[in-house]
């Protein structure tokens, strides 16, 4: 019997990746996938597939983001007919809220962003970190104590930042590391697998991007 899995996908292209202004028009929650991101989901249903090709038991935890909802959606007819699949729409796992975003305002906030720390910057009408780390925190406590229980397999499809945020929460990276990994492309996976000590490991790291952390190293 293979050990559990936790499989962490981001969700397929959006609107909001290839547009900027959209938040002129839709709230976050309401952005759906592009037609490439459509495909690229019909694409990645097959390597889901593959890789829970001998699960018996499945627990999909989704963002209530229309482009998440819409990925799995796309996704679930793919998998194997024998596997038991269990649904749940997961609000700790949303998106953190940038507040009042418009096409005007958004460069601005994005450079500020990135310049203090994306774990460090406050919006100005919207989510603290700290709130969005503590509540990737408690889905990470309950996705771990719902396998030791079980055994199933767990697939997560969450936002490219809130999932490089939750693996570094279950592998505990410190902000320097974090900082220095990209976000994964759209239905990009990658999977932890639990060992016999409880302990998980990551199949493959992330990309690390090529621009140095020179506020990290100010601060050191």
């Amino acid at each position: 019997m293979e050990n559990p899995k936790i499989i962490i996908c981001r969700h397929a292209e959006s609107l909001e990746d290839i547009d900027n202004n959209i938040y002129d028009v839709l709230n976050d929650l309401e952005i759906p996938l592009t037609e490439k991101g459509i495909q690229q989901a019909q694409n990645f249903g097959a390597t889901l597939a593959q890789l829970l090709k001998n699960a018996t038991c499945v627990r999909f935890y989704t963002s209530p983001g229309v482009r998440n909802m819409q990925t799995l959606k796309i996704i679930l007819p793919k998998l194997p007919d024998h596997v038991n699949v269990q649904i749940e729409v997961e609000p700790l796992i949303v998106k953190q809220d940038w507040g009042k975003i418009t096409a005007e305002n958004r460069p601005g906030i994005e450079a500020e962003r990135y310049k203090t720390g994306v774990l460090r910057y406050t919006f100005p009408t919207g989510e603290s970190v700290a709130s969005m780390i503590s509540r990737l925190r408690a889905f990470k406590e309950k996705m771990f104590t719902l396998q030791k229980e079980t055994e199933d397999d767990i697939v997560v499809f969450s936002h490219g930042f809130e999932f490089r945020v939750l693996l570094m929460i279950i592998m505990g990276w410190e902000e320097e590391l974090f900082e220095s990994f990209s976000n994964l492309g759209n239905c990009e996976c990658r999977i932890l697998t639990r060992g016999n000590d409880g302990h998980y490991t990551l199949n493959k790291p992330l990309k690390k991007h090529s621009f140095p952390i020179t506020r990290l190293q100010e601060d050191s």
